[in-house]
């Protein structure tokens, strides 16, 4: 076995961190930024990848992350990145595309280590610590795993499996971000011409505009594990669509909260707000009561409070019932609150999994903030959102929860297909749903996603031979009415004889009522009787096709009548 460790220099300053990298004193001129933006800008018109971490450059000494150990400027994050990656170079050859595995933690050091693997031409791959060990195993086999790094907490764990994969290992602690004496020399570090910009200590534009960058593993049907893999260009594409949709710039502090099952999600949401400059708030071990005090800015100076909330519902959960154990009793502080937070955040976004009903009006009367939902796919990034000026034209649905989606972000495509596969909505061809729409109000079916950003395969599976025309079933069963995509729930392909449990009896009877046009009245032997929602059109043609989809395990055994009479 092969065991490496990386000695670290760190500097007290009582019980903080020593933070800050460079002084102001040392930034380029303004026009010197300029320059190096315009030529971002150039190289990406020509369809070539600037990866993140080369736009850390242009925010310097602007704080990028803080976390539980301190606060690390761009240009802290960017030079250890850089000096990580000399050591992963070393172990597994500059631009050599392997893979290196890394457990996750909501902290600097997993920023860090990707920057790092992309910095030498590495394929990064975050670790699920849910893993058992013997799956943790068999997924660094299926990757033909390189390299291990570890948060030194981890460290015990990643020397065991590097052991008995015979590969070496890295393990970091945030001793590791030290404090630099020199300066940065943008001189020395930038090669820049009028259209074209080289860093010192990376690979060429070609190698990020060709190669890949990140396995993502995923729990795909039957809970059958999946690893998708990202090209620099797929995670570009995902990266920029995010920050546009949300309208990131330099000025905004993003609070993102997600539990360690949720590293797909975490990698996601930590780029984008970097990619515009923006700084990410990070918190763990998670704690209610510290969150909120984050929330509401308690000790902390106005420049640094967070703008924006980025979680998922169960978190959404945990905070509220915190809020009710804590400030409900004092009506002066449920005001201050809902006061502070319409004042200060501009954001409450929830991702990752389905937001209920009761924890999104819950939330707006605790906040006065509507929860913009957005739907996460490991394989395409965030690719629908709610964007509240949908309903600004209409006073009366302003203070209304709305939990749905109506526009796809850029450079996404969508299609709705039926259980034939045929094509009922279409992002990029209006004619299609329009057609559909007048046979019937709402549109029903599997959710496909196409465009750049869609992932480019899953590991050890063929790569489709035209990536421009091929599209993604997620798996998701979505309504598409009045301009709004309304997500039912997961289309299972697993196949079920008979209802012998209560849990598979209790999933039947609540997928009878996903239907919005209608209600469920029983359940006869001869078959389901519904009630048509009043106002509203259902053909038994459309019906039979919705829960062909929706029921696909159970359909055979069903047979579809329509109770008109009520």
């Amino acid at each position: 076995m092969r065991l490496f460790n990386i000695k670290n220099f760190y500097i007290y300053f009582g019980h903080r961190l020593h933070r800050r990298l460079y002084s102001s004193k040392n930034a380029p001129s303004p026009e010197y930024l300029t320059k190096l933006r315009e030529c971002y800008r150039l190289e990406e018109d020509n369809n070539i990848v600037v990866p993140v971490f080369k736009k850390a450059l242009l925010y310097g000494n602007n704080i990028a992350i803080r976390d539980h150990a301190g606060e690390y400027s761009y240009f802290q994050l960017y030079s250890n990145s850089k000096r990580l990656s000399r050591q992963i170079a070393n172990l597994c050859g500059s631009g050599s595309s392997s893979t290196v595995a890394f457990f996750y933690s909501n902290d600097v050091l997993s920023t860090l280590t990707l920057w790092a693997c992309w910095m030498c031409g590495q394929v990064a791959m975050p670790l699920r610590l849910d893993f058992s060990c013997s799956g943790l195993i068999n997924l660094l086999k299926s990757s033909k795993t390189r390299l291990l790094v570890a948060p030194e907490k981890y460290g015990n764990l990643s020397r065991k499996l590097a052991y008995q994969l015979d590969v070496p290992t890295l393990c970091l602690d945030h001793m590791f971000i030290k404090k630099h004496n020199l300066p940065f020399n943008y001189s020395r570090e930038i090669f820049m011409n009028a259209n074209l910009v080289i860093l010192e200590g990376t690979l060429t534009n070609d190698f990020y505009t060709t190669f890949d960058a990140l396995l993502l593993n995923t729990l795909g049907k039957v809970n059958k594990l999946k690893t998708a893999v990202l090209s620099h260009k797929n995670l570009s594409v995902q990266i920029k669509s995010a920050a546009n949709a949300w309208q990131i710039s330099a000025e905004d502090r993003v609070f993102q909260i997600f539990t360690s099952d949720h590293i797909n999600g975490y990698i996601n949401a930590t780029l984008f707000p970097l990619e515009a400059g923006g700084t990410v708030q990070m918190h763990e071990p998670f704690d209610a009561n510290n969150c909120w005090s984050t929330i509401l800015g308690i000790n902390t100076p106005q420049k640094d409070r967070v703008n924006i909330l980025i979680t998922e519902p169960k978190v959404y959960h945990i905070l509220i019932t915190e809020y009710e154990k804590i400030f409900l009793k004092n009506s002066r502080m449920v005001e201050f609150i809902k006061n502070y937070c319409l004042r200060n955040f501009r954001l409450m976004i929830s991702s990752f999994s389905p937001l209920p009903q009761h924890i999104a009006n819950r939330w707006f009367e605790i906040t006065g903030h509507n929860i913009i939902e957005s739907l996460y796919i490991t394989e395409s990034g965030i690719t629908l959102r709610y964007n509240p000026q949908h309903d600004q034209a209409n006073t009366q649905k302003q203070n209304q929860v709305t939990l749905a989606f109506n526009n796809t972000l850029s450079d996404v495509k969508v299609r709705i297909v039926d259980n034939t596969n045929r094509i009922m909505y279409d992002s990029q061809d209006l004619k299609v749903h329009t057609r559909h729409l007048l046979d019937s109000p709402t549109i029903v079916g599997s959710l496909l996603v196409g465009g750049a950003g869609v992932f480019r395969n899953y590991l050890n599976s063929e790569r489709p031979s035209n990536d421009k025309e091929s599209y993604f079933n997620t798996g998701d069963i979505v309504c598409y009415e009045d301009g709004l995509f309304k997500l039912l729930g997961r289309c299972k392909s697993e196949s079920f004889n008979t209802l012998t449990t209560m849990n598979d009896i209790e999933e039947f009877y609540s997928r009878l009522n996903l239907h919005p046009s209608i209600n469920f009245d029983k359940l006869e032997n001869r078959g389901v009787v519904y009630a048509i929602k009043p106002n509203q059109r259902m053909s038994l043609k459309s019906l039979k096709l919705f829960y062909a989809i929706i029921l696909k395990e159970y359909y055979r055994a069903i047979v579809f009548h329509l109770n008109t009479n009520k």
